[in-house]
């Protein structure tokens, strides 16, 4: 009986320890990856490559992308696209990684410029990791 006690305290702890399991990431990083966006997004309205700099994880070079590579996106190689923000975001995330799904907006609001956003966390803060641009659909492009 003494066995069969041992044995279910085991287990009880076991199980409240969740048994080396990951546990859920915590909600209070959803403001914190808002943050980072809005932050972001004001620095690609501002042109300001430093500050887009200061937010990029030095394993984005490995993807063979910078500062310069995310303008180029956002406003077109030759500088002709219009850029009023990053909207309708989704954010999924993990301990590990943190992925936005968001369009490029301009005033027109249109959503046929998706963009994907990889983050990973250091320290207190998330750093893109790389950028992806989706399909643009341009069904609804004028």
């Amino acid at each position: 009986m003494k066995t069969l006690t041992v044995l279910a305290a085991l287990l009880v702890l076991l199980s409240l320890l969740g048994c080396g399991e990951e546990k859920l990431p915590s909600r209070d990083e959803i403001p914190v990856l808002r943050s980072t966006l809005a932050t972001l997004d004001t620095a690609i309205a501002g042109h300001n490559r430093a500050a887009i700099d200061s937010m990029l994880s030095v394993e984005i070079l490995d993807e063979g992308q910078d500062s310069d590579s995310l303008m180029r996106l956002c406003f077109g190689p030759n500088g002709g696209f219009a850029f009023e923000h990053l909207g309708n975001y989704d954010i999924f995330y993990s301990r590990q990684m943190a992925v936005i799904d968001c369009f490029v907006m301009d005033s027109a609001r249109k959503t046929d410029r998706p963009l994907k956003l990889y983050f990973k966390p250091d320290n207190k803060r998330w750093l893109l990791k790389k950028f992806e641009a989706g399909e643009w659909d341009t069904t609804t492009a004028e």
